[in-house]
């Protein structure tokens, strides 16, 4: 029998996405490449697919992709190795070499309470513990019986298990650690009679998973995993194979396998900071069905039939996006007044023309609408996820500009909402105040832009934006958010230093360390906290080790406000210099010159290019622009 024309076009796709792959990784074309590995692992998701990658761009592959390194501490109940391959691939399609060290077979409360064990002994970026419900709490499971196991008691010692394991962890690491919650049981030993039992195992497993992210609040940079979401959205028969569970102590299929790598690599990339920020949306066909200039505005699909509910139902997904801080933008080839027709006058729009931060609505190439918006917004282009139902658009924005994440909705409308969650591109650790008022401030922003323009002079623009500038220490309330922009903050950065809140914590009650957040606000309304200051004294010096700036003040001579403050906090405490250092990134330039332009004196440069600057305050003490109004807290 010949096989199917539809098989054939499958192998041909995959041998030239393979090939495209291996000829990027070898020319060191680090976009590109990472866009073929992102499409072999969305259509062709396999342990073949991933030992390919693996194989590709391990060695001088990942030099030449200049991958970063990403070191990851396995723990498990389980031989969770298996899980390796896919992992490694899932990190070459976010620019990541994972690296892993491996516990040995169900050691894991060994090697967490040991403090001279192997997890000890180098530091990691995120430890995972990934244990199995009946490995944790075999009494709610296998051992299961309503007339012998005490609720109470059993939730107790495990409580009193994860604290102290949580505990001597903290103790002796300050990794991010990610838990799995406990999946719940594939039959119930009371049957359907379980979920009507308040002593049955589905409350029991309930309860014992709200102990969990309970006592995980209580310790810095520790996250509970949703696993068992995780296995329900999968399904339970799909997620387990137990032919391999009894075989090789690996209870999960290959589906398993891949969807649990992709999970990790979404706290990975919230970790370092790869979260994206803005969303850019197709509208024909994309937020609506058909299209507007053939149509007419009567004939578009939105509403509460199919297929019109489903594009409803996109757009909802949408603001719920918008409402956690999520920048929207549009990048549509059509008629301007066509558009702001269907904005004005469609009743079933969820999206309002004022939800949108730049609109590019034009009959120019969508590469170019991108550039676009990425100016306007003062954002990078790898900031932004591109999102639109056309394969051709999609394609050309790939080629033109690889560094943006494109998702090509389905051909179901109904299934467009999954398509944009699926890899979680837009997840964070936490959520900040600032993330949620984003759009308000985008506006704020370009208020003050427009200030500018009609501003004679930049004194006089300085002057007219009323600001007041506001130093509060790293404490307890802002340290998720001081945290935060050390993960995101690119452009100016001058160390692109990544902290976890367990790292910025352990420096809050250490004397030797000034720390500082950063806030605004102008005419326009309140910025929020926008800057970040954390230096350490050493003798008689000042250094310091992170200073950054949200993009959205750039152009304002707060870093001279910034650069002021430490100049009084190195006199205060007795140092009689200030320390800084220039680490060249691809992103920050507009930081770059920041102690030059400041009066710094260049005093070495290494061979990677970090530069070292001093500034004897005695003799060069830096003011703070006199058209700020400045508070300490």
């Amino acid at each position: 029998m010949r096989d199917s024309p539809m098989l054939n076009d499958d192998a041909m796709r995959e041998g030239q996405l393979r090939e495209a792959f291996a000829t990027h990784v070898q020319s060191g074309n680090r976009d590109l490449a990472i866009q073929s590995a992102r499409l072999l692992l969305k259509d062709f998701a396999s342990a073949k697919t991933y030992r390919f990658i693996g194989k590709i761009a391990r060695g001088d592959g990942a030099l030449n992709l200049g991958l970063r390194p990403f070191r990851i501490a396995l723990l498990s109940s389980f031989s969770i190795e298996f899980i390796q391959d896919a992992l490694f691939a899932q990190g070459v399609a976010n620019g990541l070499r994972v690296e892993f060290y491996q516990t040995g077979f169900n050691a894991f409360r060994q090697e967490i309470l040991d403090s001279s064990s192997g997890l000890y002994q180098n530091p990691f970026d995120l430890a995972i513990l990934a244990v199995e419900g009946d490995d944790w709490l075999p009494e709610a499971y296998s051992r299961y019986s309503l007339a012998t196991v005490n609720h109470a008691i059993l939730k107790e010692n495990f409580k009193s298990e994860i604290a102290a394991m949580l505990g001597r962890f903290r103790a002796n690491s300050r990794s991010p650690i990610l838990i799995h919650d406990l999946a719940q049981p594939d039959h119930y030993l009371l049957g359907i009679a379980d979920r009507s039992n308040e002593k049955g195992q589905g409350c029991l497993v309930g309860e014992v998973n709200d102990i969990l992210h309970e006592v995980c609040r209580q310790f810095s940079d520790a996250y509970v995993l949703g696993y068992d979401a995780l296995v329900s959205r999968i399904g339970r028969e799909r997620w387990y194979d137990q032919r391999m569970k009894h075989y090789a102590k690996f209870p999960l299929s290959q589906d398993a396998v891949g969807a649990l790598a992709r999970e990790f690599m979404r706290y990975c990339r919230a970790l370092l900071g790869l979260s994206r920020k803005c969303l850019v949306l197709d509208l024909d066909n994309t937020l609506w069905g058909g299209v507007v200039g053939e149509d007419g505005l009567e004939g578009i699909q939105l509403g509460p039939t199919y297929p019109g509910s489903a594009f409803v139902e996109f757009q909802q997904n949408i603001l719920g996006l918008h409402s956690r801080g999520v920048i929207l933008a549009v990048a549509s080839k059509n008629n301007p007044q066509d558009v702001d027709e269907v904005f004005a006058q469609q009743s079933s729009m969820v999206l309002q023309r004022a939800d949108f931060s730049a609109f590019e609505v034009r009959w120019n190439a969508k590469g170019e609408s991108l550039k676009r918006i990425a100016n306007q917004l003062n954002i990078g282009l790898e900031h932004i996820v591109f999102v639109d139902d056309n394969p051709a658009e999609c394609e050309h924005v790939r080629m033109l500009l690889p560094m943006v994440t494109v998702i090509q909705l389905p051909s179901k409308p109904e299934q467009y909402s999954k398509a944009l969650f699926d890899d979680g591109w837009f997840d964070t650790l936490s959520v900040s105040a600032e993330d949620i008022r984003r759009s308000a401030l985008y506006g704020q922003r370009a208020q003050a832009e427009a200030l500018r323009e009609t501003s004679t002079d930049l004194e006089g623009f300085y002057r007219d934006l009323e600001m007041t500038v506001t130093f509060s220490p790293v404490n307890e309330k802002n340290l998720s958010r001081a945290a935060q922009l050390t993960q995101k903050t690119n452009q100016f950065n001058v160390t692109t230093h990544r902290h976890t809140e367990g790292d910025i914590a352990g420096r809050m009650h250490d004397p030797a360390w000034t720390l500082a957040a950063v806030s605004v606000k102008d005419r326009f309304g309140d910025n929020g906290i926008i800057g970040l200051i954390m230096a350490c004294l050493v003798d008689k010096e000042l250094a310091i080790e992170t200073f950054l700036l949200s993009c959205r003040v750039i152009g304002r001579t707060v870093e001279t406000a910034m650069l002021a403050y430490l100049c009084e906090a190195a006199s205060s405490r007795g140092a009689s210099s200030l320390l800084g250092k220039i680490t060249p990134t691809q992103k920050n330039a507009p930081a770059r010159d920041l102690y030059q332009r400041h009066g710094f004196n260049k005093e070495s440069v290494d061979e990677a290019g970090t530069s070292v600057w001093r500034l004897d305050c005695e003799y060069s003490k830096i003011e703070i622009p006199k058209w700020f109004k400045f508070f300490n807290d």
